[in-house]
């Protein structure tokens, strides 16, 4: 006869692991120096005792994490420059006479740019014109006041 199957022990540490939310990543935040570090430590944590990293290796990391610091700072600051040009080019208009072409129209819009906005982070920039919101791609022509 066949004896029915028995549960068997488990050993070790258990940690009850909470149901986390899904997020979505960017690739600014997969590529992060954060992530970098984790991976690092994570990767030495799990090596071989009996074959450990060789120090050029681990060197060899630390140099691409250095450079990959250098680059998101380098990233951050033409991020920063960028807006900064924006807000000077449309400071620059504000006062003048634009003609511009709305969405889906042929004939230009004529109007004084009031005022700038800037929007989503510092990435888009819309002149004000007449009480409208106007992309700096829609305008055709500028004009003195």
């Amino acid at each position: 006869m066949a004896t029915p199957a028995q549960a068997s022990a488990v050993t070790g540490a258990f940690q009850a692991q909470q149901a986390q939310r899904a997020t979505t990543k960017t690739a600014g935040d997969l590529f992060s120096s954060e992530t970098f570090l984790k991976l690092v430590g994570a990767q030495m944590k799990s090596q071989n005792p009996l074959e450990p990293m060789k120090d050029t290796e681990f060197i060899a990391q630390m140099s691409q994490f250095s450079s990959l610091e250098q680059i998101t700072k380098l990233n951050t600051t033409m991020t920063s420059l960028g807006l900064a040009l924006q807000l000077t080019q449309g400071s620059a208009m504000v006062g003048k006479t634009v003609s511009y072409l709305p969405e889906g129209a042929t004939v230009p819009v004529r109007g004084t740019v009031d005022r700038v906005t800037i929007g989503n982070g510092g990435k888009d920039m819309q002149l004000v014109v007449g009480g409208v919101q106007v992309s700096p791609a829609q305008v055709v022509e500028v004009a003195g006041s």
